[in-house]
């Protein structure tokens, strides 16, 4: 199964939490590894940023961009810090954002653990399962598992599926 591609590179999308930092030395691996190939890594999360941000940093992590719903709604005046310090957004525009993100940006292919962000998806979308170590991509009326083994076979599994 082949996309016809204008670029040489793939856009591929990452869930922070519940993917990154479900295993964070694999994921340093293999961003490192699609980066080194040309591709870019878009890491998405909840946020705050400048969290995500730090412990991305504090790890070594290479990436393309960094993009937090909460800081997304924060700057439209549509997000609220409650009293026990946590944040909160509308549930629909949550479950949503990524979604857009990824059609805005031409993300070849989105990683995630959330099965509720699926449903929004019109970029790929991969089922991730930190416990099995795989991602289940439902695209093009197929299901194809993407076995995370070593980064650079899991790189190059993604590579011959879009490129």
């Amino acid at each position: 199964m082949m996309m016809n591609k204008k670029h040489h590179y793939l856009r591929i999308g990452l869930d922070y939490h519940g993917v990154i930092n479900s295993d964070m030395p694999y994921f340093k691996c293999f961003c490192q590894q699609a980066i080194a190939r040309g591709h870019k890594i878009h890491i998405l999360s909840g946020g705050p940023e400048e969290k995500i941000l730090n412990k991305l940093n504090e790890e070594g992590f290479e990436f393309t961009k960094v993009f937090a719903i909460f800081d997304y709604y924060n700057k439209k005046g549509l997000a609220c810090r409650l009293p026990n310090g946590e944040f909160y957004v509308n549930d629909q525009l949550w479950n949503e954002t990524k979604a857009h993100y990824c059609r805005q940006h031409k993300i070849d292919i989105q990683i995630d653990d959330s099965p509720v962000y699926g449903k929004y998806f019109t970029t790929p979308y991969c089922l991730y399962d930190h416990k099995q170590k795989n991602c289940r991509l439902i695209w093009d009326k197929k299901t194809i598992d993407i076995e995370m083994c070593e980064p650079q076979l899991a790189v190059k599994m993604i590579e011959d599926i879009f490129c």
